[in-house]
């Protein structure tokens, strides 16, 4: 069933008002008629299973049926704050950050960054359309970058704060607690961290960790490390 969102203001008592670019989404590109049915998103976690009333050029007017929460969102919010990679790779990187669950995204700032591009826009419309795609009940939020020292002072502010580091010897994903609500993953840029950085982090109680024997490329680590996160908290099934 196609499932679209709106804002919470547009949804009333018993009924749904579609505005924008979805009006022409639901009528021309899927052909949809009165009658038929679709899923509706407040961008808050709940889902609306509506039926089509009235089609006209500027809006589509839904009926409720039902409503439940949408069963796609994780009830840990889990925060990526990941180091800008050049060549693109952030694209690809919050689309399956979306896709696992994330909640939200910070793009980072460190020392060995070489892209220095601002592009939460495009970002931001990326982490839409992924969260259209596999049914999410929120869009995570795309912040505008932040220099490594602001990641940190929030990424210590999570119940479950992680820094996987390629030179760390101990410490490991298998060793997590499960009963924390809010989590926090760094992920380094294609050069790694500066120890700097590595020292800053844990004095700030970030969990320094290693990720085994072989060294993940920055767009593999971040979608790796949430993934174990997620099934090690029961947030996969």
């Amino acid at each position: 069933m196609p499932k679209f969102f709106v804002d919470k203001c547009q949804v009333l008592s018993d009924n749904i008002t579609v505005t924008g670019d979805d009006v022409n989404h639901i009528s021309r590109v899927l052909r949809m008629q009165i009658g038929d049915e679709l899923t509706v998103c407040d961008k808050e976690g709940m889902d609306y299973f509506c039926e089509i009333e009235k089609i006209t050029k500027e809006e589509v007017l839904l009926k409720i049926n039902g409503k439940k929460a949408c069963p796609a969102e994780p009830e840990t919010k889990v925060t990526l704050y990941q180091c800008i990679p050049k060549s693109g790779k952030m694209d690809s990187i919050i689309q399956k950050a979306v896709e696992l669950g994330v909640y939200e995204i910070y793009p980072v700032l460190s020392k060995r960054c070489v892209a220095k591009g601002e592009k939460s826009d495009r970002w931001q419309k990326i982490a839409f359309e992924a969260a259209k795609q596999c049914g999410r009940g929120i869009i995570p939020k795309v912040h505008s970058a932040v220099n490594f020292s602001e990641a940190i002072a929030s990424l210590t502010e999570k119940e479950l704060a992680l820094f996987p580091y390629e030179e760390a010897k101990d410490g490991s994903l298998s060793e997590i607690p499960t009963d924390v609500k809010t989590v926090g993953i760094i992920i380094g840029p294609e050069g790694g961290f500066d120890p700097s950085e590595v020292d800053m982090g844990s004095k700030k109680g970030a969990r320094i960790i290693t990720l085994g024997k072989r060294i993940l490329r920055t767009e593999t680590a971040g979608s790796t490390v949430i993934a174990i996160v997620m099934s090690t908290l029961g947030e996969m099934g």
